[in-house]
């Protein structure tokens, strides 16, 4: 596979025809250096330069016949220049709505929102970008994200969607119930109080206690300590997410940070890269305790499916921490977001937010003793976070690919060896698909079309789906069932009203970095 990878990037990338024409511009450029003064020099260098790019983009590249702007087409800088703005998504998405269906985004870099194109993008044929490597790779160890083509992340893929099988989502749940139950006292203490909370924050805390939990049953109690300091945890967790992903999209970020020394961003890059202690002390901790424990945690099952017959896609003890630091990041963000926005929205359209505490008292009667796992079954309360996902995806996209095959969209032919993507956004907010696309409508999904569930892509598609997609929504039904069958939510007091506004490098945030909520103590029948 990653041999047919490579010749079809070089099909692209090393055209004859091309390689005369670069040898003529070098040969004016040397003309250029031996007749003219040295600043006529520079510039006449930085023009044939361009103009080399020009040429290339609308003579010889795989995707000239693509629509798409002038500076997308010889420049990658508008998509990195996005990037760092934290609009990555929505730069590839207002393309998409100004040039129609498929747009160069960057030079040989198409981005689609074709539903067809996209099971080929994200077929086992494909090729994940560099980006993946640098974003999936900790200290020198690949973990599952960073593994580029399908068969090399094939093994570990497997027995991670093994331990989230339902027969061990079972098991697992047993340990999100308590941590569940305390966030609702913390938010019932605040709602008695009459006080605004950041969604963002204590959703956050209570998705890394569940998720340190289920992943190597350990209790971390973040939301007990959430009056004192910002617990160190917190504060390495929030870095990696946002230096992790931006020095992937943009590898100068590391040179800077690392030996220019901005304060800012080198406190960033120190506190992501003490992650990895974060990890090994948990992990220490881990194998000091008795065999007994080690039944009902994500990484005692992860070692037990590993095959003994097949030692070279067995996890290295040594890597283990990197492992650990990745699952913990996929684990949080999605959750932790999207139950925070699924409160405000649920605050800014009573009538939807009555109908699931109907459903929520009819499912679970009694407030103080109720089995989570009853929540499985509200289809309102599924309603609620599929529309919560689709309109503010946590991984907004562009996933790129190395295409494997050729795609075809609007007549237009891609080859192999192009990089292509589409997005969640993109997909969520396709008007033919869900009308009025920027309205939150849950019901919307009480009838859902083969459309509308293949254009769902908050998890990803294909091949590479998120494997632990499972565990999220199983956590997310169980944050807000909790939550709504003892209280409802409210206008915040005192904070300008503002739409959600997504920010994103990789994962996605808020672009205010946080989400006010308010809630008031309500067990009463509505």
């Amino acid at each position: 596979m990653p041999s047919k990878h490579s010749t079809s990037v070089v099909g692209v990338q090393n055209r004859p025809v091309e390689r005369i024409v670069g040898y003529v511009l070098i040969s004016f450029a040397l003309y250029a250096i031996w007749k003219v003064p040295d600043v006529l020099v520079i510039i006449s260098m930085i023009s044939i330069a361009k103009a080399r790019q020009i040429v290339y983009a609308y003579v010889f590249s795989p995707v000239r016949h693509i629509p798409g702007p002038f500076w997308s087409r010889v420049t990658s800088i508008p998509y990195r220049l996005a990037t760092f703005k934290t609009r990555r998504s929505a730069y590839a998405h207002d393309l998409v709505q100004k040039y129609g269906s498929i747009v160069v985004i960057a030079p040989d870099q198409v981005h689609t929102s074709d539903e067809i194109a996209m099971k080929t993008i994200y077929d086992r044929s494909s090729i994940k970008t560099s980006f993946y490597s640098n974003m999936g790779s900790w200290k020198g160890v690949v973990t599952t994200l960073g593994k580029l083509d399908y068969a090399s992340a094939g093994p570990t893929r497997t027995n991670l969607i093994q331990c989230f099988q339902n027969r061990n989502l079972e098991t697992l749940a047993d340990n999100i119930d308590k941590h569940v139950f305390q966030f609702v006292e913390v938010m019932k203490t605040t709602a008695e109080a009459g006080e605004n909370v950041d969604g963002v924050v204590w959703f956050r805390l209570l998705a890394l206690d569940i998720v340190t939990d289920v992943l190597w049953g350990e209790d971390t109690d973040l939301l007990g300590h959430a009056g004192s300091d910002t617990p160190e945890l917190l504060k390495r967790f929030f870095a990696f997410s946002q230096y992790n992903a931006l020095k992937s999209f943009i590898p100068v970020v590391e040179l800077l940070a690392k030996y220019v020394g901005p304060p800012k961003l080198s406190k960033l890059r120190r506190e992501c890269r003490d992650m990895d202690v974060t990890a090994r002390q948990a992990l220490t901790r881990w194998h000091e305790k008795t065999s007994k424990t080690h039944d009902r945690d994500v990484l005692s099952m992860l070692l037990n499916s590993q095959t003994l017959d097949d030692p070279e896609n067995r996890i290295k003890p040594e890597d283990l921490p990197a492992y650990m630091v990745e699952m913990m990041a996929a684990g949080s963000s999605t959750t932790s977001h999207t139950a925070a926005f699924a409160c405000w929205a649920l605050a800014n359209h009573p009538e939807a937010q009555e109908k699931l505490r109907k459903e929520l008292f009819k499912t679970l009667p009694d407030a103080t003793h109720f089995d989570m796992k009853d929540s499985q079954k509200c289809e309102y309360l599924d309603a609620v976070i599929h529309e919560t996902m689709r309109l503010w995806p946590m991984i907004p996209g562009p996933l790129e690919r190395y295409l494997g095959k050729a795609i075809t969209v609007d007549g237009l032919t891609v080859p192999p060896g192009v990089v292509a993507s589409t997005s969640a956004l993109t997909s969520g907010r396709n008007a033919e698909v869900f009308p009025e696309p920027e309205k939150w409508l849950p019901e919307r999904w009480l009838n859902a079309t083969d459309r509308m569930k293949l254009n769902w892509t908050p998890f990803g598609y294909g091949s590479r789906i998120c494997p632990g997609s499972n565990l999220a929504m199983t956590e997310l039904k169980y944050m807000l069932s909790a939550t709504f069958r003892n209280m409802r939510a409210v206008q915040p007091v005192g904070v300008k009203w503002e739409p959600i506004e997504l920010a994103d490098v990789f994962a996605a945030g808020t672009k205010t970095g946080h989400c006010w909520l308010r809630f008031e103590v309500d067990a009463e029948q509505p």
